[in-house]
């Protein structure tokens, strides 16, 4: 056994990845070429690149690869053949790129070449990729893709504001919430100047009444704002507009479909997993996507996160200290998890009506002259603290507990 690991060799990969090939550089532990190859993301050129990763292997070559991605497709493709992936920062590999730089291009070559020299040279301070369960991996993906959908349908009401400002604005003034139903149901029925001045009051009342259920008053408020008069605009933009607002409509319908049809999922398939337990003993945790988002980052390799601090940095929690001569300040870190950071600041500002010790926090930073943002942001920090510590040991919250810890910590701090 003892001559059989002598004879291994280690292979250091850089892969630089793309939608349409991957770039591939291969280094031995000298930091000599062995190979550069371009990979195309197709059944024919994964399959031939999968015999290179097979043969390799069988020849006891160890395979590391360094990848700008920790998750996707190819790193899933690249774990299927027994090569232990390293996920890079971007930030991190921008911060090392002129050590090992060649000329003064930019390149997919020269990019997998620093990622394989760095690997080779810098490997003690990466971590290897440890895959989550599937299930894990389940609720990733769609957590994932419902904040993706949702921001999506953000962006859509937001271009769909930006239309009506440019040839009908009375809707958007009356309605406001244009993700409304009655506020749809009118741009669908009633989407130009000339629908609106031609709807009477019966109509109206038909509409508001009948199938929006509005009370009287409500009714006969937005009817007396819908018929205040508006600046005329020329018809060619009207027809161009009104085009755009039908197309956009449609869209959010589908949209708002969707993102409830999702929640639903995430909610459901949470449930059926062993942490939901865990999560339904925090503040809110019976109710809402956030919790299943957060849990889904952290996954469930334990040994993916060093300390709860680690889990802090990668949300974005920790605020970064910047010197320079004399000089230092402090910023916002940008670098970081965006989905973990959100889920972090959202179930802050949801603890607040929810959690007694979570609101005086939050009240105690507003008086040291932190903004309403840097205040949720700090408590998120202390709730990531608090969440890691339950997906480490895998026990409840109990806030008793906790109280507890923050009287101990006053004491000390008074003694």
């Amino acid at each position: 056994m003892k001559e059989e690991k002598e004879k291994v060799k280690r292979y250091y990969w850089g892969v630089d990845w793309s939608d349409e090939f991957h770039q591939v550089w291969v280094s031995d532990p000298e930091g000599k070429k062995i190979m550069e190859k371009k990979v195309l993301e197709n059944v024919d050129g994964l399959a031939e690149f999968g015999r290179w990763l097979d043969e390799s292997r069988a020849k006891w070559i160890e395979l590391w690869a360094a990848i700008e991605k920790p998750a996707g497709r190819i790193v899933d493709f690249l774990l299927d053949h027994g090569v232990k992936v390293y996920p890079v920062n971007p930030k991190a590999l921008d911060r090392v790129r002129d050590r090992f730089r060649m000329s003064q291009s930019k390149s997919d070559s020269f990019d997998a070449y620093v990622l394989a020299e760095f690997l080779r040279t810098d490997h003690v301070h990466l971590r290897a990729l440890e895959p989550s369960s599937e299930q894990a991996q389940e609720l990733k993906l769609l957590t994932r893709d419902h904040h993706r959908l949702g921001r999506h349908k953000t962006r859509i009401l937001n271009l769909l504001g930006r239309t009506l400002k440019e040839y009908y604005p009375r809707p958007l003034e009356v309605f406001g919430d244009l993700e409304s139903k009655i506020a749809l149901d009118f741009l669908t029925k009633y989407p130009t100047p000339q629908a609106l001045s031609n709807l009477n009051r019966r109509e109206w009342n038909r509409f508001a009444k009948r199938e929006h259920h509005l009370a009287e008053a409500r009714c006969k408020e937005l009817w007396d704002n819908l018929n205040k008069p508006q600046l005329k605009v020329p018809e060619h933009v009207v027809r161009a507009k009104a085009q755009l607002l039908t197309v956009l409509v449609v869209q959010i319908k589908t949209l708002i479909q969707a993102v409830e049809s999702y929640s639903e999922r995430v909610k459901s398939f949470f449930a059926s997993m062993p942490a939901a337990e865990l999560v339904q003993s925090l503040p809110g945790g019976k109710s809402g996507t956030i919790l299943p988002m957060l849990w889904a980052e952290l996954g469930d390799a334990k040994s993916r996160w060093d300390s709860f601090k680690h889990h802090q940095a990668e949300a974005g929690a920790v605020p970064v200290t910047k010197s320079s001569g004399k000089s230092s300040y402090v910023q916002f870190c940008f670098s970081c998890n965006k989905l973990m950071r959100y889920a972090a600041y959202w179930f802050a500002f949801v603890s607040l009506n929810r959690c007694e010790w979570a609101n005086k926090y939050y009240r105690d930073q507003r008086a040291r002259g932190k903004s309403h943002h840097q205040a949720l942001r700090a408590l998120g920090a202390k709730w990531l603290k608090i969440i890691f510590v339950m997906w480490r040991d895998h026990k409840p919250y109990d806030e008793n507990y906790h109280l507890a810890n923050i009287t101990r910590q006053q004491m000390r701090q008074a003694a």
